[in-house]
């Protein structure tokens, strides 16, 4: 494709030189030498633009690691500054109290994310975001670091996050489009559902970095004889507050390497504008069934799915194994590497023709997988059920996500992903408070029927009562289209 464009613009510079003479003496080759000067200025100018897109995807990738690295290091940070003998030490409602803080703004503001996400210059909002995001981590290492931390500096800091979190996700997600889109352009091979593919895979593999960085805050691990049998920490808490800030500020590095994003011009401006177009976005959603379908997938999977992974496993991991935080990152780490392998693995294959088939399979096995949680099974089959959970946690993600971006209208893309991520984020707390109720009454075997059976009803309805099931993926049509 590259070689066609380059013979392209030299076939039309000589096109040029050929078909313009002159009678006047050496005006002919006055014009074949700036037809020739045209040439090389486009050849020159082609390259440029190939190389300017090619480093977009590697840039955003980058742009990914940088916030799910930081968000991993929160995940076990938040909890343990809280809780933590050595800081605050404080009990559950605290802790209760802070998560809400730290999620209830993605709810409430993420809906206008996604109309901000269209109308900003994507490339200078996800800049601008994650200099929002490094600072109060900075200024949380500072307080640490002076023995000046406190409650209310840390729901103030979950406030924060929670805001930012919420203009980050359409901002960012929506971008992989454009950025798969211009690399098409140049002849790349790259497809949307590789590149979403490749983004989740940057995800998982953060994420669990992360919380392995994060796990030692609080004591010295010692690594296996064949490693080498070095040990690693503790590490002070404010020097990974820091190195949360810093990761985040050098995602704003990344995000330079990116071109301008495409805007949505509004005929509007207030509130009443961004509320019509977050009623747009929901009529969009709703009149498609594709969209409509996965939007109300997700919703089951944070009552049922997210509701059992927090609160359910930690409550096995305590009641029934006897482990404390270690387990609980043994499990997350577990988690979060299924989801990375089968990741690694769809980015083989870059055109899947039935994604919806596949995503609804491996729900289907990744819930029920949780019924062998009702015997008293060893710890290390467990972590397999755990490692199962994970593997089917990636393809559910990568492929739900490329089935939106696919079907979403381009002009109304960063409004439908808020809106399809809005279903994901109110299921989650409304399904960790049933589910906390559930295991209490229940106790923590007999619970594992709950998240299956209602998965496998909302899976059977998926199958017969919507399109996901028997739809082709785009990229596999239009490959045997031009075929």
């Amino acid at each position: 494709m590259n070689d066609r464009i380059d013979d392209l613009i030299d076939e039309m510079a000589e096109d040029a030189a050929e078909d313009i003479s002159s009678p006047v003496s050496g005006v002919n080759e006055a014009i074949g030498a700036g037809a020739s000067f045209l040439a090389t200025a486009n050849h020159w100018r082609a390259r440029r633009l190939r190389r300017g897109v090619k480093v977009e995807l590697p840039a955003y990738l980058m742009v990914q690691l940088s916030w799910f690295m930081a968000f991993g290091l929160q995940m076990v940070l938040f909890p343990y500054l809280i809780t933590g003998q050595q800081h605050l030490h404080m009990d559950g409602l605290a802790l209760g109290l802070a998560n809400m803080a730290l999620s209830a703004p993605s709810v409430i503001f993420l809906l206008i994310g996604g109309v901000v996400a269209e109308r900003a210059d994507g490339k200078r909002l996800l800049i601008i975001l994650h200099f929002l995001a490094a600072a109060p981590a900075l200024l949380l290492a500072l307080a640490v670091s002076r023995g000046q931390l406190s409650y209310p500096a840390m729901i103030i800091y979950g406030i924060t996050i929670g805001t930012v979190g919420a203009f980050m996700m359409p901002a960012r997600d929506s971008i992989v489009n454009e950025v798969v889109e211009r690399r098409m352009r140049v002849g790349s091979g790259v497809t949307l559902q590789l590149g979403v593919t490749l983004a989740t895979m940057a995800q998982f593999l953060a994420q669990i970095g992360g919380l392995i960085l994060g796990g030692y805050a609080d004591k010295r691990t010692q690594m296996p004889d064949w490693m080498g049998g070095f040990g690693i920490g503790p590490i002070p808490a404010e020097d990974l507050l820091m190195m949360q800030g810093l990761t985040l500020a050098c995602g704003a590095g990344f995000a330079l390497w990116l071109a301008k994003g495409r805007q949505v011009r509004s005929s509007g401006k207030g509130i009443k504008s961004a509320l019509s177009d977050i009623a747009e976005g929901f009529h969009a959603v709703r009149s498609d069934g594709k969209l409509w379908a996965m939007t109300a997938l997700m919703f089951g999977v944070g009552i049922f799915v997210i509701g059992a992974f927090l609160v359910v496993l930690p409550i096995v991991n305590r009641d029934i194994y006897g482990f404390g935080s270690d387990g609980i990152r043994d499990m997350f780490v577990t988690f979060w590497m299924g989801a990375f392998v089968s990741s690694v693995v769809l980015s083989i294959f870059k055109r899947i023709k039935r994604q919806g088939r596949l995503l609804l399979i491996a729900q289907f096995l990744g819930s029920t997988s949780i019924l062998a949680m009702m015997w008293h099974i060893p710890h290390f089959a467990f972590l397999c059920i755990v490692f199962i959970w994970g593997l089917a946690a990636g393809i559910s993600i990568a492929m739900s996500r490329s089935i939106v971006q696919d079907a979403a209208p381009k002009e109304k893309l960063a409004r439908v992903l808020s809106i399809y991520q809005l279903g994901f984020m109110a299921g989650a707390p409304f399904g960790a408070a049933v589910m906390g109720a559930l295991v209490d009454l229940f106790g923590p075997y007999r619970i594992a029927i709950v998240p299956a059976g209602g998965m496998t009803i909302l899976i059977l309805w998926m199958v017969f009562f919507t399109p996901v099931w028997n739809m082709k993926g785009s990229a596999w049509v239009e490959h045997h289209e031009k075929e």
